[in-house]
Protein backbone atom coordinates (compact mmCIF):
# COMPACT_ATOMS: atom_id res chain seq x y z
CA UNK A 1 0.00 0.00 0.00
CA UNK A 2 2.95 2.26 0.55
CA UNK A 3 4.48 1.81 -2.94
CA UNK A 4 1.11 2.60 -3.75
CA UNK A 5 0.61 5.71 -1.73
CA UNK A 6 3.95 7.12 -2.73
CA UNK A 7 2.76 6.97 -6.59
CA UNK A 8 -0.50 8.69 -5.75
CA UNK A 9 0.91 11.01 -3.63
CA UNK A 10 2.03 14.01 -6.16
CA UNK A 11 -1.39 13.21 -7.63
CA UNK A 12 -3.40 14.26 -4.49
CA UNK A 13 -1.44 17.09 -3.65
CA UNK A 14 -2.18 18.69 -7.02
CA UNK A 15 -5.46 17.80 -6.04
CA UNK A 16 -5.40 19.96 -2.56
CA UNK A 17 -3.41 22.55 -4.32
CA UNK A 18 -7.25 22.74 -6.71
CA UNK A 19 -8.85 22.89 -3.81
CA UNK A 20 -7.21 25.87 -2.44
CA UNK A 21 -6.76 27.89 -5.88
CA UNK A 22 -10.37 27.73 -5.44
CA UNK A 23 -10.82 30.58 -3.04
CA UNK A 24 -9.54 32.70 -5.62
CA UNK A 25 -12.11 33.97 -7.76
CA UNK A 26 -9.84 33.82 -10.87
CA UNK A 27 -9.78 30.48 -10.84
CA UNK A 28 -13.37 30.01 -10.04
CA UNK A 29 -14.60 31.60 -12.90
CA UNK A 30 -11.92 30.06 -15.12
CA UNK A 31 -13.04 26.43 -14.26
CA UNK A 32 -15.41 26.31 -17.31
CA UNK A 33 -12.80 26.86 -19.47
CA UNK A 34 -10.07 24.33 -17.71
CA UNK A 35 -12.44 21.83 -17.99
CA UNK A 36 -13.30 22.00 -21.50
CA UNK A 37 -9.04 22.25 -22.48
CA UNK A 38 -8.48 19.52 -20.76
CA UNK A 39 -11.93 17.11 -21.72
CA UNK A 40 -11.53 17.97 -25.11
CA UNK A 41 -7.58 18.90 -25.70
CA UNK A 42 -5.20 17.66 -23.34
CA UNK A 43 -6.81 14.36 -22.23
CA UNK A 44 -7.14 12.97 -25.96
CA UNK A 45 -3.92 14.16 -26.34
CA UNK A 46 -3.01 12.36 -23.63
CA UNK A 47 -4.84 8.67 -24.36
CA UNK A 48 -3.48 9.33 -27.96
CA UNK A 49 -0.11 9.27 -26.97
CA UNK A 50 -0.33 6.99 -24.28
CA UNK A 51 -2.08 4.02 -26.75
CA UNK A 52 0.00 5.27 -29.89
CA UNK A 53 3.24 4.67 -27.93
CA UNK A 54 2.22 1.52 -26.37
CA UNK A 55 1.41 -2.46 -27.83
CA UNK A 56 -2.22 -3.44 -28.05
CA UNK A 57 -3.47 -5.59 -25.53
CA UNK A 58 -3.83 -9.27 -27.33
CA UNK A 59 -7.10 -9.79 -26.91
CA UNK A 60 -10.68 -7.86 -25.74
CA UNK A 61 -12.08 -9.75 -23.17
CA UNK A 62 -16.29 -9.84 -23.46
CA UNK A 63 -16.09 -9.96 -19.68
CA UNK A 64 -15.10 -6.30 -19.54
CA UNK A 65 -18.28 -5.35 -21.27
CA UNK A 66 -20.33 -6.79 -18.05
CA UNK A 67 -17.49 -5.23 -15.77
CA UNK A 68 -17.36 -1.70 -17.20
CA UNK A 69 -21.11 -1.07 -18.57
CA UNK A 70 -23.87 -3.76 -17.64
CA UNK A 71 -22.40 -3.90 -14.02
CA UNK A 72 -22.74 -0.35 -13.39
CA UNK A 73 -25.98 0.39 -14.95
CA UNK A 74 -27.35 -2.93 -12.99
CA UNK A 75 -25.85 -1.16 -10.13
CA UNK A 76 -27.38 1.98 -10.25
CA UNK A 77 -30.68 0.50 -10.99
CA UNK A 78 -30.53 -1.31 -7.72
CA UNK A 79 -29.38 1.25 -5.61
CA UNK A 80 -32.41 3.26 -7.53
CA UNK A 81 -35.08 1.43 -6.55
CA UNK A 82 -33.96 -0.22 -3.10
CA UNK A 83 -34.01 4.15 -2.22
CA UNK A 84 -37.67 4.38 -3.16
CA UNK A 85 -38.47 1.47 -1.01
CA UNK A 86 -36.16 2.12 1.82
CA UNK A 87 -36.60 5.87 2.07
CA UNK A 88 -39.67 6.66 0.37
CA UNK A 89 -39.72 10.51 1.32
CA UNK A 90 -36.81 10.87 -0.06
CA UNK A 91 -37.88 9.13 -3.81
CA UNK A 92 -36.83 12.26 -5.74
CA UNK A 93 -33.31 11.59 -4.16
CA UNK A 94 -32.91 7.87 -5.90
CA UNK A 95 -31.77 9.38 -9.18
CA UNK A 96 -28.92 11.06 -8.40
CA UNK A 97 -28.07 8.83 -5.69
CA UNK A 98 -27.81 5.75 -7.95
CA UNK A 99 -25.82 7.70 -9.96
CA UNK A 100 -23.02 9.42 -7.59
CA UNK A 101 -22.98 5.87 -6.12
CA UNK A 102 -21.82 4.04 -9.38
CA UNK A 103 -20.65 6.77 -11.86
CA UNK A 104 -16.43 6.74 -11.37
CA UNK A 105 -14.30 9.65 -11.81
CA UNK A 106 -12.88 7.39 -14.77
CA UNK A 107 -11.49 10.23 -17.13
CA UNK A 108 -9.41 12.88 -14.98
CA UNK A 109 -8.72 10.30 -12.34
CA UNK A 110 -8.91 6.86 -13.37
CA UNK A 111 -6.96 6.70 -16.95
CA UNK A 112 -4.21 8.87 -15.00
CA UNK A 113 -3.71 6.72 -11.76
CA UNK A 114 -4.42 3.17 -13.75
CA UNK A 115 -1.41 4.06 -16.04
CA UNK A 116 0.79 5.52 -13.02
CA UNK A 117 0.32 2.36 -10.95
CA UNK A 118 0.00 -0.43 -14.09
CA UNK A 119 2.67 0.98 -16.25
CA UNK A 120 1.31 2.41 -19.89
CA UNK A 121 0.44 -1.12 -21.19
CA UNK A 122 -2.52 -0.06 -18.57
CA UNK A 123 -3.34 2.72 -21.16
CA UNK A 124 -5.92 0.96 -23.88
CA UNK A 125 -7.61 -0.99 -21.14
CA UNK A 126 -8.22 1.87 -19.47
CA UNK A 127 -9.37 3.98 -22.35
CA UNK A 128 -11.66 1.75 -23.32
CA UNK A 129 -12.88 1.01 -19.70
CA UNK A 130 -13.83 4.51 -19.70
CA UNK A 131 -15.50 4.88 -23.01
CA UNK A 132 -17.37 1.98 -21.61
CA UNK A 133 -18.29 3.72 -18.28
CA UNK A 134 -19.04 7.12 -19.60
CA UNK A 135 -21.62 5.25 -22.31
CA UNK A 136 -23.94 4.31 -19.34
CA UNK A 137 -24.22 7.84 -17.84
CA UNK A 138 -23.48 10.18 -20.27
CA UNK A 139 -26.12 8.90 -22.01
CA UNK A 140 -28.29 6.52 -20.34
CA UNK A 141 -29.39 8.87 -17.84
CA UNK A 142 -29.71 12.40 -20.18
CA UNK A 143 -32.20 9.95 -22.20
CA UNK A 144 -33.95 8.59 -18.94
CA UNK A 145 -34.15 12.01 -17.42
CA UNK A 146 -34.29 14.79 -20.10
CA UNK A 147 -37.84 16.26 -20.99
CA UNK A 148 -39.60 13.70 -19.01
CA UNK A 149 -42.14 16.04 -18.25
CA UNK A 150 -42.71 17.45 -21.01
CA UNK A 151 -42.69 13.77 -22.54
CA UNK A 152 -45.70 12.50 -19.95
CA UNK A 153 -47.79 15.75 -20.73
CA UNK A 154 -48.02 16.22 -24.02
CA UNK A 155 -48.16 13.89 -27.11
CA UNK A 156 -49.35 10.21 -27.68
CA UNK A 157 -47.56 7.33 -26.51
CA UNK A 158 -46.04 6.72 -29.75
CA UNK A 159 -44.48 10.28 -29.66
CA UNK A 160 -43.10 10.09 -26.60
CA UNK A 161 -41.66 6.43 -27.70
CA UNK A 162 -40.22 8.74 -30.97
CA UNK A 163 -38.66 11.33 -28.62
CA UNK A 164 -37.15 9.02 -26.66
CA UNK A 165 -35.37 7.66 -29.39
CA UNK A 166 -34.56 10.57 -31.09
CA UNK A 167 -32.80 11.56 -28.06
CA UNK A 168 -30.74 8.61 -27.54
CA UNK A 169 -29.76 8.74 -31.30
CA UNK A 170 -28.45 12.30 -30.57
CA UNK A 171 -26.52 11.16 -27.22
CA UNK A 172 -24.79 8.52 -28.84
CA UNK A 173 -23.48 10.83 -32.21
CA UNK A 174 -22.24 13.85 -29.65
CA UNK A 175 -21.32 11.86 -26.44
CA UNK A 176 -19.91 8.90 -28.00
CA UNK A 177 -18.83 8.77 -31.26
CA UNK A 178 -18.06 12.86 -31.31
CA UNK A 179 -16.38 12.35 -27.95
CA UNK A 180 -12.82 14.08 -28.30
CA UNK A 181 -12.15 11.10 -26.24
CA UNK A 182 -13.67 8.49 -28.26
CA UNK A 183 -11.70 10.21 -31.26
CA UNK A 184 -8.58 9.69 -29.55
CA UNK A 185 -8.73 6.33 -28.64
CA UNK A 186 -9.74 5.17 -32.39
CA UNK A 187 -7.30 7.04 -33.61
CA UNK A 188 -4.28 5.87 -31.27
CA UNK A 189 -5.33 2.22 -31.69
CA UNK A 190 -5.22 2.99 -35.79
CA UNK A 191 -1.64 4.49 -35.72
CA UNK A 192 -0.40 1.30 -33.26
CA UNK A 193 -2.88 -1.51 -35.58
CA UNK A 194 -1.89 -0.25 -38.71
CA UNK A 195 1.89 1.05 -38.32
CA UNK A 196 0.95 4.70 -39.69
CA UNK A 197 4.06 6.39 -39.94
CA UNK A 198 3.46 10.13 -37.91
CA UNK A 199 6.32 12.96 -38.31
CA UNK A 200 8.17 13.73 -35.12
CA UNK A 201 6.74 17.24 -35.02
CA UNK A 202 3.31 16.02 -34.53
CA UNK A 203 3.69 13.83 -31.84
CA UNK A 204 6.08 15.77 -30.15
CA UNK A 205 3.42 18.32 -30.14
CA UNK A 206 0.87 16.05 -28.65
CA UNK A 207 2.57 14.61 -26.61
CA UNK A 208 3.45 18.58 -24.77
CA UNK A 209 -0.42 19.03 -24.61
CA UNK A 210 -1.14 15.37 -23.57
CA UNK A 211 1.90 15.97 -20.50
CA UNK A 212 -0.44 18.81 -19.20
CA UNK A 213 -3.92 16.62 -18.35
CA UNK A 214 -3.00 15.16 -15.44
CA UNK A 215 -2.55 18.37 -13.39
CA UNK A 216 -4.93 20.27 -14.78
CA UNK A 217 -7.63 17.51 -14.63
CA UNK A 218 -6.32 16.99 -11.32
CA UNK A 219 -6.56 21.21 -10.20
CA UNK A 220 -9.77 21.37 -11.54
CA UNK A 221 -11.46 18.68 -9.59
CA UNK A 222 -9.87 20.20 -6.63
CA UNK A 223 -11.58 23.59 -8.04
CA UNK A 224 -14.73 21.83 -8.11
CA UNK A 225 -14.81 21.06 -4.33
CA UNK A 226 -16.05 24.06 -3.44
CA UNK A 227 -19.26 24.34 -4.42
CA UNK A 228 -19.89 20.59 -3.49
CA UNK A 229 -18.92 21.10 -0.18
CA UNK A 230 -21.14 24.60 -0.36
CA UNK A 231 -23.76 22.17 -1.31
CA UNK A 232 -23.06 19.45 1.39
CA UNK A 233 -23.20 22.48 4.29
CA UNK A 234 -26.11 23.91 2.86
CA UNK A 235 -28.38 21.73 5.71
CA UNK A 236 -30.92 20.90 3.18
CA UNK A 237 -29.81 17.19 3.07
CA UNK A 238 -30.20 14.31 4.62
CA UNK A 239 -26.51 13.37 5.74
CA UNK A 240 -27.69 9.56 5.90
CA UNK A 241 -28.42 9.83 2.21
CA UNK A 242 -25.08 11.05 1.80
CA UNK A 243 -23.18 8.73 3.69
CA UNK A 244 -24.95 6.05 1.96
CA UNK A 245 -23.91 7.32 -1.53
CA UNK A 246 -20.50 7.93 -0.32
CA UNK A 247 -20.00 4.19 1.18
CA UNK A 248 -21.90 3.13 -1.62
CA UNK A 249 -19.35 4.37 -4.54
CA UNK A 250 -16.04 4.19 -2.36
CA UNK A 251 -16.74 0.18 -0.61
CA UNK A 252 -19.79 -1.46 -1.87
CA UNK A 253 -19.27 -0.66 -5.39
CA UNK A 254 -15.40 -1.51 -6.07
CA UNK A 255 -15.77 -4.58 -4.09
CA UNK A 256 -18.81 -5.87 -5.70
CA UNK A 257 -16.74 -5.16 -8.96
CA UNK A 258 -14.03 -7.30 -6.96
CA UNK A 259 -16.02 -10.18 -6.51
CA UNK A 260 -17.47 -9.97 -9.79
CA UNK A 261 -14.17 -9.58 -11.39
CA UNK A 262 -12.28 -12.24 -9.32
CA UNK A 263 -14.54 -14.62 -11.25
CA UNK A 264 -13.23 -13.74 -14.27
CA UNK A 265 -9.71 -13.06 -13.26
CA UNK A 266 -7.72 -16.17 -15.25
CA UNK A 267 -10.00 -15.57 -18.25
CA UNK A 268 -8.96 -11.26 -18.54
CA UNK A 269 -5.64 -11.18 -17.61
CA UNK A 270 -4.11 -9.15 -14.51
CA UNK A 271 -3.84 -6.09 -17.03
CA UNK A 272 -8.07 -5.81 -17.46
CA UNK A 273 -8.22 -7.32 -14.06
CA UNK A 274 -6.16 -4.49 -12.47
CA UNK A 275 -7.81 -1.75 -14.48
CA UNK A 276 -11.53 -2.89 -13.91
CA UNK A 277 -10.88 -2.75 -10.19
CA UNK A 278 -9.05 0.92 -9.87
CA UNK A 279 -11.53 2.35 -12.23
CA UNK A 280 -14.25 1.21 -9.94
CA UNK A 281 -12.55 2.31 -6.68
CA UNK A 282 -12.27 6.03 -8.56
CA UNK A 283 -14.57 8.54 -6.68
CA UNK A 284 -17.99 10.35 -8.34
CA UNK A 285 -17.44 11.55 -11.81
CA UNK A 286 -17.54 15.35 -11.84
CA UNK A 287 -19.54 14.94 -14.87
CA UNK A 288 -22.29 12.97 -12.69
CA UNK A 289 -22.59 16.67 -10.71
CA UNK A 290 -22.83 18.19 -13.85
CA UNK A 291 -25.70 15.84 -14.85
CA UNK A 292 -27.70 15.71 -12.00
CA UNK A 293 -27.44 19.75 -12.00
CA UNK A 294 -28.84 19.86 -15.73
CA UNK A 295 -31.04 17.21 -15.37
CA UNK A 296 -32.47 16.75 -11.99
CA UNK A 297 -34.19 19.53 -9.82
CA UNK A 298 -31.29 20.20 -8.06
CA UNK A 299 -27.84 18.54 -8.23
CA UNK A 300 -27.11 19.49 -4.38
CA UNK A 301 -26.87 15.64 -3.44
CA UNK A 302 -24.01 14.60 -6.17
CA UNK A 303 -22.27 17.38 -5.29
CA UNK A 304 -22.10 16.60 -1.51
CA UNK A 305 -21.57 12.70 -2.84
CA UNK A 306 -18.51 14.02 -5.20
CA UNK A 307 -16.90 16.07 -2.27
CA UNK A 308 -17.25 13.03 0.08
CA UNK A 309 -15.95 10.54 -2.20
CA UNK A 310 -13.32 12.62 -3.50
CA UNK A 311 -12.15 13.00 -0.08
CA UNK A 312 -12.10 9.12 0.68
CA UNK A 313 -10.56 7.98 -2.21
CA UNK A 314 -7.26 9.21 -0.56
CA UNK A 315 -7.51 6.48 1.13
CA UNK A 316 -9.77 3.81 -0.85
CA UNK A 317 -7.83 4.36 -3.91
CA UNK A 318 -4.37 2.98 -2.14
CA UNK A 319 -6.27 0.47 -0.72
CA UNK A 320 -7.45 -1.21 -3.81
CA UNK A 321 -4.10 -0.66 -5.65
CA UNK A 322 -2.88 -2.57 -2.76
CA UNK A 323 -5.15 -5.81 -3.39
CA UNK A 324 -3.36 -5.65 -7.18
CA UNK A 325 -0.02 -6.79 -5.07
Amino acid sequence: MLEALAVLAPMFLIFGIGYFAGYSQRFKHGAAGLNNFVFSIALPCFIYISIATAELPDAFPWQVWVLAFVFPAVFAVVVYYATRWLAPKHADQAAPLSMSASYGNVGYFGIPMTIALLGPEAAVPAAIVHLLHNLVFLIGYPVLRGDSDQDHSKGTENQRHQNTLQRLGREVVSRALLSPVTISTVLGVAVVALNIPVPDIITGSIELMGATAIPLALFSVGIAMHPALASLRSGGLSIALVLSGIGLKNVIFPLATLGLAWVFRDDMGTGWFGTVLLMAAMPMSTSGYILSERYDESGDMAAAILAGTTILSIVTVPVAAALLG
